[in-house]
């Protein structure tokens, strides 16, 4: 640390000036401020933000308290290392009774040697703070150097399978996009499974670039089963490509189980309901939701039944429902401008719903059209607390 600012708070001129002359004896990069009033300290701390503030403490008066609480909950004051001078082991006592956030303490009957100790130990201790700040800050930088550096990885990537698959890169990003969307609705997972839900979502079809030239627009599944028996090495090949990329470790098994059926019956490896990750599940409906419209020319709305109607053999309902709001929230065809999304304490008698309202068990709770009522809305309240509602609830626009 170069030069320092130290502010002396003190009634007392005379221990001021002591104060300042064992410091200028013994530290030649500390420069000495000081005010024997507490508005001028607060002035001074306020326009010169010290590095140190040395303080006399009084029993019988509340400014240090004051200036404490000024310091600590003030972004550009906060890192200020704050020593307090006490009379007595009472002084001390009533400083820990009140919870004054001070750093450290030294008697008022000065001598060098004392202020020489607390100073140097004030100095090193705001040392190590600056190297940890710094740090963070360096680890900020390499963070966000690293979130381009996967970004440009991904945009390689996606090119690739695009030169290989024509029209990957917009289906990718449908896929991507309602994946994230039902994931934040559901709010169970992390912001890092989240990311990592993105990214698998985006390399999804990474397995798909070693199929013959008469099978990259096949689906991979059909009706639940591979559509031939090339199709059952997607997943593996898709796991081996991703897993070569220490970061996309979880990534890489996200994509090697998009194709699990949710009954058990699915590849690769036959795993059943929760055994599946949840966000392989998720990429899952989102990604054959896309098939049934650009391959099987399905409605959007046609294709939202048609996956509502294979959950629990297919899909997970929870993401099947999900994906019907966002399909009602997203497609401009199924959007409804007259309908907004609240949550349950926002509930009022006389709104009208606009969506069915699904539990995470699957109950269909209300239907679509009810008008709520106190009753329905108790209903409501006390069934989510042990089978709780699934995503937003949706009304008519008052």
């Amino acid at each position: 640390m170069g030069d320092i600012k130290l502010l002396i708070l003190d009634e007392d001129i005379s221990r001021i000036n002591i104060i300042i002359r064992i410091i200028q004896d013994k530290f030649k990069n500390i420069k000495c401020i000081y005010a024997n009033n507490y508005n001028d300290g607060i002035n001074l701390l306020k326009n010169e933000k010290p590095n140190i503030v040395i303080s006399k403490y009084s029993i019988t008066s509340n400014n240090n308290f004051q200036i404490i609480n000024i310091i600590r909950n003030d972004n550009d004051l906060k890192n200020i290392y704050f020593i307090t001078l006490v009379n007595t082991e009472d002084d001390i006592n009533n400083i820990q009774l009140k919870n004054i956030s001070i750093d450290d303490y030294c008697y008022s009957t000065i001598s060098s040697d004392k202020v020489f100790f607390r100073i140097n130990s004030a100095i090193r201790i705001l040392n190590m703070q600056k190297q940890i700040r710094d740090e963070n800050e360096l680890l900020i930088q390499l963070a966000e150097q690293l979130e381009v550096e996967i970004q440009d990885t991904i945009k390689l990537a996606v090119k690739f399978l695009e030169a290989r698959i024509p029209s990957t890169i917009d289906t990718l990003k449908k896929v991507a996009e309602a994946s994230v969307w039902i994931a934040k609705s559901y709010n169970s997972l992390t912001t890092e499974q989240i990311r990592d839900l993105e990214i698998a979502a985006y390399l999804s079809q990474a397995g798909r670039i070693y199929l013959n030239d008469e099978l990259l627009n096949t689906p991979v599944m059909v009706n639940g089963r591979p559509s031939n028996e090339f199709m059952y090495s997607v997943p593996k090949l898709g796991k081996e490509i991703l897993s070569s990329i220490r970061r996309y470790e979880e990534v890489s098994k996200i994509v090697y189980h998009i194709y699990e059926n949710f009954d058990g019956t699915g590849i690769p490896d036959q795993l059943k309901s929760w055994q599946i990750p949840y966000e392989s599940r998720i990429i899952r409906v989102a990604s054959d939701y896309n098939e049934l419209k650009t391959i099987y020319k399905k409605t959007p709305g046609q294709a939202i039944e048609i996956i509502k109607s294979e959950a629990q053999r297919l899909y997970d309902h929870r993401v099947a429902i999900l994906m019907e709001h966002y399909v009602k929230s997203n497609e401009k065809t199924e959007k409804n401008e007259n309908e907004i999304a609240v949550n349950i304490i926002e509930l009022k008698n006389g709104m009208t719903l606009t969506r069915d309202i699904y539990t995470e068990k699957g109950l269909k709770l209300i239907p679509s059209g009810a008008v709520l009522t106190a009753s329905i809305i108790q209903k409501i309240v006390s069934h989510n607390t042990s089978d709780p509602i699934l995503g937003n609830i949706y009304v008519k626009r008052l």
